[in-house]
């Protein structure tokens, strides 16, 4: 099998100028100059440089994707935007930042979230970028699940987090968008370890009129006219950066904060994960062993006929009939055990290979099946 890579870089901000489409046009022969996109796939070569340094320079997001498992997604963010001490706690303790990480180049910043498995189905990577999108603005907007599904991902490679409190629930992880869904997929999340984290996640609360009247009314006439100017300059990114300025000023919007929940241990999340699967495995044992009984019960009221039914099949002499026949001496010689009735039904085995000595695919079957000792 040939080696598959995908690189997909997208402008989202602003449009690359010209000179800029050609720079990118000159890592590769195959790229043709686009002001919003560049995408590379390569088969048996590799990457002209370092894709992080590609995003910081043009693009505000990039996708990497190889058929052996590996998957990388990265954001570049304006600095100014973004309130780096409450995303901190994501990318803690220090074993995190191999996967999840922050880099600061000039006036943005990069968040980079790579894995690299072995293995994997191979999916193609057209479209995955632009259904992610999305979650570059939740992390503007001051939404973390991205950053904390990061982090829930981490559990999975790292044993030494085993007693690393987690960061904040943020809440919404039980209503999960499609950009997080695709995240979720991307990554190969694990649905069970999803649904016990997002137990101790609150309900999101949209930004309320209210809140926003608290904010405006304190902030100066200078800081009014401020923002007037900038949205007269078409400024991109102005409303977040106003919810911003008035999260600063009065607060996060009303809603249950994660502070209110006792945070857990990287262990206790992996521990109820595993005493819930356990639990799940007894659970469809159990179900599994009644609807043996059942079975065997209602076998038991047909026994005669079914072996009956044996001995008809065995005169058919065909191959797919021996079959039929041995899976219904199997399912006797459980009711036989069930009934402790090994010996009689031992004695009858014997009886039927006997009879029936001389035909040898059917005394294969039985032998393969151990419903017989030659």
């Amino acid at each position: 099998m040939s080696e598959y890579q995908y690189y997909e870089f997208l402008a989202i901000d602003r449009p690359l100028s010209r000179e800029e489409q050609e720079a990118v046009a000159r890592l590769s022969s195959r790229v043709e100059p686009h002001p919003r996109r560049a995408v590379f796939t390569y088969s048996w070569s590799d990457f002209p440089g370092r894709a992080e340094d590609v995003l910081a320079k043009y693009y505000d997001a990039m996708l990497y994707m190889a058929n052996w498992g590996s998957r990388q997604l990265m954001f570049r963010f304006p600095k100014a935007l973004l309130d780096l001490e409450r995303m901190q706690p994501y990318i803690l303790p220090h074993d995190v930042d191999e996967y999840v990480s922050f880099s600061t180049v000039g006036e943005v910043v990069v968040l980079n979230i790579e894995f690299h498995e072995e293995g994997g189905d191979w999916i193609e990577g057209e479209g995955w970028l632009d259904a992610l999108v999305p979650l570059r603005d939740d992390i503007l907007r001051g939404d973390y699940r991205l950053l904390y599904l990061a982090w829930l991902k981490t559990l999975e490679f790292e044993d030494v987090l085993d007693a690393v409190l987690e960061p904040p629930v943020p809440p919404g992880l039980n209503e999960l968008s499609p950009a997080l869904e695709g995240l979720v997929e991307l990554f190969g999340i694990d649905d069970s370890l999803l649904r016990v984290a997002a137990e101790a996640s609150g309900t999101r609360e949209p930004v309320s009129d209210a809140w926003i009247q608290q904010g405006l009314a304190r902030l100066s006439r200078q800081e009014h006219e401020g923002f007037l100017l900038r949205l007269a300059r078409g400024e991109p990114h102005l409303s977040l950066a106003l919810v911003k300025r008035l999260r600063d000023l009065v607060g996060g919007p009303s809603g249950r904060s994660s502070a209110q929940v006792p945070r857990r241990s990287a262990r206790d999340l992996l521990s109820e994960v595993e005493r819930r699967q356990e639990e799940e495995r007894r659970k469809r044992a159990g179900a599994a062993e009644r609807k043996r009984l059942r079975d065997l019960e209602a076998l038991a009221e047909r026994e005669a006929e079914a072996w009956q039914e044996v001995e008809a099949l065995i005169q058919q002499g065909t191959g797919s009939a021996y079959d039929k026949a041995v899976q219904l001496l199997l399912k006797l010689r459980a009711l036989a055990i069930h009934k402790t009735e090994e010996i009689a039904f031992e004695r009858r085995m014997s009886q039927v290979c006997e009879q029936y000595s001389r035909r040898s695919a059917l005394l294969r079957r039985l032998r393969n099946a151990g419903l017989h000792r030659s």
